[in-house]
């Protein structure tokens, strides 16, 4: 259908797709438009550390943060920079009559600030979880109305870090929820790392900046290629949000876990590297392979996530054309060359920007892999049969006229800047996942195409494409779309067609 977008084509039972990623070197300056509002002077390279959620969940205790902490240590983690040791959710049981939380006495007998000293004697640093709600994910007591409070217990406890999530909230919206514990922890006067994790629900890297030192971009990471693929390409359209002070988190690592080859850890790892990711450990480091160590103590990698100047790389361009292929191998390949001849030779130039190519491999072996393919915003050609639509205004359904697929939000994610491309059509049909409200779209005319599933509008990326995506309406131009008697679906750049 395309050749310059994320198209997905059949290898086998996998989908493969290209993607170069760039990211801007030491040529270009920072840009200064990143407000540091919550004032502790941290965050200045992506964290790194470990987190217990993605292997023990709420199975957790006293004896598995100091374990961790004494594995960090013996194995050299810690001098490969990871230094936070961070508790996740399930740690609190309750309040006392004052409001002061409580730690579960079973799990963590000696108390949190015991714990915390531990980790300190180490020479390390650690972090607790907690909640913008009522309650935190997993029920336990959260945050919300408490925020002084338990800032200051935290403070008093010489925690370092903390991680902030967006369950069981009161309606209020996460860009007024959060602040008030960023107040709380400054006023505090102890520097303590602020994680904010809102699943990237309220786009928060539009206004997170001025919040908190991180904050998560995208709903939570599975152990698996999908899922992680998934979560880079929304957090790739979102690298004017980050640098030194505030990173945007496609969330923690899965690295060692047991879910991908060897192979796509190290992708995993490189891709959030480069990402200028937070590098939080969430595998059980007591118990690591050679392999998994070896990826995350890799120095040439974690070197490309800390260097200084924080600007976050970036899917520029992809494609499933073998012409483009070559034509970006021959690139690089010349690009590498000339890089060579200029340090044989001694010079010093500095290029402007690294090529990394890869192949994503989305392995999806339920799905039928002839009836899913990409679509992105192209040059219109009205002799082009692919770029024909016909929308159903009843069923909802916008049907390419070659393929007979539906425009599909890939996977019901309702993320921001989710995957849409074309699949099978199933509006008609009981049973689909999300009630095929992932193939349901509302248009008007010169107007918006909106999924009936998220309320997301269908967005070409800066106006330019070739990215089209599920993004929060925002009324501006690369949001409207015209349907011509033509069956073209024109952007509202009319030299750009859905196709």
């Amino acid at each position: 259908m395309m050749t310059m977008t994320t198209t997905m084509m059949r290898v086998g039972v996998w989908r493969s797709l290209l993607a170069t990623m760039a990211f801007l070197s030491a040529t270009f300056t920072m840009r200064d438009n990143h407000v540091l509002a919550l004032d502790n002077g941290l965050a200045r390279t992506p964290q790194m550390g470990f987190n217990t959620w993605n292997h023990f969940g709420c199975h957790i205790n006293e004896s598995i943060i100091r374990q961790t902490a004494d594995a960090i240590v013996a194995t050299g983690l810690a001098q490969a920079g990871y230094v936070y040791v961070n508790l996740d959710d399930c740690w609190q049981t309750a309040r006392d009559a004052t409001g002061r939380i409580i730690a579960d006495p079973a799990a963590f007998p000696s108390g949190i600030a015991a714990l915390a000293s531990y980790v300190h004697s180490k020479g390390l640093k650690f972090g607790l979880y907690s909640d913008a709600g009522e309650k935190t994910c997993d029920g336990r007591p959260g945050s919300l109305g408490h925020e002084k409070m338990d800032a200051q217990t935290y403070a008093e406890w010489q925690v370092d870090y903390l991680k902030y999530d967006n369950c069981y909230d009161d309606g209020t919206p996460p860009e007024k929820r959060y602040p008030p514990m960023r107040d709380a922890l400054n006023a505090t006067g102890r520097h303590i790392f602020f994680s904010m994790c809102e699943w990237g629900v309220d786009n928060p890297a539009s206004w997170a900046g001025e919040v908190g030192n991180s904050w998560r971009t995208t709903a939570d990471i599975s152990d698996n290629w999908n899922s992680m693929i998934s979560n880079l390409g929304i957090n790739s359209r979102l690298y004017p949000s980050a640098g030194p002070g505030g990173w945007n988190d496609p969330d923690m690592l899965e690295v060692g876990n047991g879910g991908m080859t060897t192979t796509e850890y190290e992708a995993h790892f490189s891709l959030w590297a480069i990402s200028k990711a937070p590098l939080i450990i969430g595998c059980d480091v007591t118990k690591m392979s050679n392999d998994t160590f070896r990826i995350l103590t890799n120095k040439e990698v974690i070197a490309v996530n800390q260097d200084k100047l924080g600007v976050q790389g970036r899917i520029v361009a992809s494609s499933s054309s073998p012409s483009f292929y070559e034509a970006q191998s021959i690139f690089l390949n010349q690009r590498l060359l000339q890089k060579q001849q200029q340090l044989q030779q001694g010079g010093h130039k500095i290029v402007d920007h690294e090529d990394v190519l890869f192949n994503s491999a989305i392995n999806d072996a339920d799905d039928d892999d002839d009836n899913l393919q990409d679509v992105g915003a192209v040059s219109c050609n009205a002799n082009d049969a692919s770029q024909r639509w016909t929308i159903n205004g009843a069923d909802g359904s916008i049907r390419n006229q070659k393929l007979g697929l539906c425009l599909d939000l890939f996977y019901c994610n309702t993320a921001v800047g989710a995957a849409v491309g074309v699949y099978q059509c199933h509006t008609n049909q009981t049973g689909q996942q999300c009630n095929s409200l992932n193939q349901k779209w509302d248009y008007t005319p010169g107007g918006t195409i909106t999924s009936r599933l998220d309320k997301m509008c269908l967005d070409v990326y800066n106006n330019e494409g070739p990215v089209v995506s599920a993004y929060t309406c925002n009324g501006g131009n690369n949001q409207k779309w015209t349907l011509g008697t033509d069956g073209l679906l024109r952007s509202g750049d009319a030299n750009l067609c859905l196709g």
